[in-house]
């Protein structure tokens, strides 16, 4: 297995800087002068907030809580430029019980924390500034914090707290910090959006990659002319190094004026020897600046996988949505904190949705003939033979009054399709006790003995109906009250050694899932498989101590939402992060490419860190890292078969990633076709791997 180089965890982590950083001293004088009367004017609005005198405040001060010790507002002026040292006027407000002293031992100072667009953190030791006097209990100053701006252009998020040195900042102690954005930026500047770079293609490759960019810069980027800016690319190894350091240079259609966006389309050609690499994004201005990295403007980074074939790392087991049955044994089990009950650990992964008393209802009806096959490979085709402890009575299916036979305790009948007609016979004198075209059904005379069918080799509680279909096979459907359901349903779902909280959340979501399923059925003739298309359910053979424990204690309890059973959906093991319903099994074709749909509320993304940690006695969650690699023939081959498109010699592969981090869709380009594919269907059913939180270079 391939292993990371220490660099390439760090470009998963921030965009690569690849040249060094050339802080601007500052603007033009006008734009000087702009920013000089926009920090006057900042200044005005920020003592009166200090004053109390809100009314005249600017509507876009950021305030925070007003229950904390001390209350802040800052008002920052225009741009900053990177490496700029500049004075922000914030607002305080003292509502501490204590006087705050400017000086001695004991002098309280304003300082700030520094956060990048993806909150993390950039400076926590911001400068320190004095307080001019000091502050009484209610009284209010305006303070000229001094700031220093990051080296990189780009938006950032600024905290004001207040803090005495050798004793702690305030925010420590339960006063809030303020918090306002501060944009910085230079007359050049760039942000790379989203592309379609590949994550995995063969060495010296070429493929079309789409670059969307917005113009965040001060001034226009000149499509023509003596210095026309464009777009390129580098390719580094493992180590940094530029393995290709002037990529192909895309021109502009047009100018683009600031805050104005852009596609380009570049022809990427792959570094020629085998390797992980990473592909760097960079605006160019010829005959001008240069690389724009060159003077503190962020690249945009991408780690491709450059191999003949593909490797693909995964994490988890099962589609990933909703309930993960591994993080319910985590929390159950105190894994990363305190134990949770059942009811707790369905509500971390279903936010949003009630628990409620499921409703006298229909029994579940559930299908136990083909395709179903029960999870033990066993199904029931045209013939099928049943009997019961107690015996058995064989009644017509729209007027139970009518009785076609009873037997005697186990004794025999066999079911099967006799020339478009159903026939079944007493096994025990070879009598016809019915033949015809209606539905019939088989009810035990005790209700508590289940009914016994040998081609399952499993007895099930509740009655057996028995039809035809148009296959000329049997339609065989188990009705079934919801918690003997469960209570067949369980131990084929979740082991029965677990912990017993997260056998009560297993119950809980699976009843709800028979439940939705039933609600959502409309014509069909039953409402759940009894294999894994929905659950491994194999009735009263089925049955164990604790699982049944388990049903009892949450009996009738299923999750809805808007008073409705809700797609209570689970499966083994999420990756660690439990993926919106909507970008996986629900995406929809839109155009050439597949997007999200919408999904439900209540089956968003949900980091899950019981999962990894958690374990039985057999050991530890099994589900974590794996890897599984496929030529570029065997991914050619699978396409025909699967989809009918033979692509001819694979090229690349690329994901279409949803928000949580899994394909939406894979893009496939080979030498003579290309393809758009649901990501959930190539990943799981075509290539056959164990979930789709996936990516070709190790984790």
């Amino acid at each position: 297995m391939r292993t990371p180089s220490p660099f390439l965890i760090r470009i998963a982590i921030a965009a690569l800087v690849t040249a060094a950083i050339v802080p601007f001293d500052g603007g033009p004088t006008s734009a000087s002068a702009r920013a000089s009367a926009d920090a006057e004017a900042a200044a005005q609005r920020a003592v009166a907030i200090a004053r109390g005198d809100a009314q005249s405040a600017n509507a876009t001060a950021s305030a925070i809580e007003t229950n904390s010790t001390v209350t802040y507002i800052g008002y920052p002026s225009g741009t900053a430029r990177p490496g700029q040292t500049l004075m922000i006027p914030v607002a305080l407000r003292n509502r501490d019980t204590v006087n705050w002293p400017a000086v001695g031992e004991q002098a309280v100072k304003l300082s700030y924390h520094l956060y990048d667009a993806a909150g993390r953190v950039i400076a926590w030791d911001g400068l320190r500034s004095s307080l001019p006097d000091d502050l009484p209990v209610g009284g209010g100053d305006v303070i000229p914090m001094t700031v220093a701006a990051p080296a990189l252009t780009g938006t950032y998020t600024v905290k004001p707290d207040l803090v005495r040195d050798g004793v702690g900042w305030f925010s420590s102690a339960g006063g809030a910090p303020g918090s306002f954005p501060l944009r910085v930026t230079s007359d050049l500047d760039a942000g790379y959006g989203a592309t379609t770079a590949p994550a995995a293609i063969i060495p010296g490759g070429e493929t079309p990659v789409e670059v969307h960019l917005t113009n965040i810069g001060l001034q226009s980027w000149p499509a023509g002319g003596n210095a026309p800016v464009r777009l390129g690319y580098h390719w580094l190894d493992g180590n940094g190094n530029a393995v290709v350091w002037d990529g192909a240079r895309v021109p502009l259609a047009r100018d683009l004026a600031p805050g104005r966006e852009i596609t380009l389309s570049v022809n990427v050609r792959a570094p020629d020897h085998d390797g992980d690499y990473v592909l760097v994004w960079d605006m160019v201005q010829d005959g001008g600046i240069g690389w724009f990295s060159g003077h503190a403007v962020p690249t945009k980074s991408e780690v491709v996988a450059v191999w003949q074939g593909v490797t693909f790392y995964g994490k988890g087991w099962g589609h990933g949505i909703g309930l993960s049955q591994w993080g319910a044994q985590g929390w159950a089990e105190g894994a990363v904190g305190p134990r949770l009950t059942g009811e707790q650990i369905v509500a971390t992964y279903f936010p949003g949705a009630r628990l409620a008393r499921q409703p006298i209802t229909q029994p579940f009806r559930v299908l136990l003939s083909a395709p179903s096959t029960a999870c033990i490979g066993r199904t029931i085709a045209n013939v099928a033979r049943m009997q019961s402890a107690g015996g058995m009575r064989l009644v017509n299916n729209a007027d139970p009054s009518v009785v076609y036979t009873e037997t005697l305790p186990n004794q025999p009948l066999r079911f099967w399709n006799d020339g478009g007609s159903l026939a079944v016979r007493n096994d025990s004198n070879n009598q016809i006790v019915f033949f015809g075209a209606d539905t019939v059904v088989l009810m035990p005379k005790q209700f508590w003995d289940p009914i016994y069918i040998d081609q399952k080799n499993l007895g099930y509680r509740g009655n057996i109906q028995v039809g035809l279909r148009d296959e000329g096979n049997l339609r065989v459907v188990n009705f079934v009250s919801s918690d003997d359901y469960m209570r067949g349903a369980l131990p084929g779902e979740m082991p029965s050694h677990w912990e017993m909280e997260a056998l009560r959340a297993q119950a809980i979501t699976a009843r709800t899932y028979a439940a939705w399923r039933q609600s959502t059925a409309g014509d069909r003739t039953w409402d759940v498989r009894d294999d894994t298309a929905d659950q491994c359910y194999g009735g009263d053979g089925f049955e164990s101590p604790r699982t049944t424990a388990a049903v009892d204690s949450t009996a009738g309890l299923i999750l809805t939402y808007d008073g409705k059973p809700i797609r209570a959906l689970y499966s083994s093991a999420s990756g660690g992060v439990s993926e919106n319903v909507g970008c996986i099994l629900d995406a929809e074709r839109v155009g050439d490419t597949w997007q999200c749909a919408q999904g439900w509320p209540y089956l968003q993304v949900t980091p899950d860190p019981a999962e990894t940690a958690a374990y039985d006695k057999r050991g530890g969650m099994p589900h974590g890292l794996w890897s599984t690699h496929f030529s570029g023939a065997e991914i050619r081959k699978q396409i025909i078969e699967d989809y009918g498109v033979d692509i001819g010699s694979f090229i690349a592969l690329e994901f279409n990633e949803s928000p949580g981090g899994r394909p939406i869709s894979v893009r496939v380009r080979g030498t003579d076709a290309a393809v758009d594919v649901k990501g959930d269907r190539f990943l799981r059913t075509t290539l056959g791997l164990k979930s789709t939180l996936v990516s070709t270079t190790p984790f």
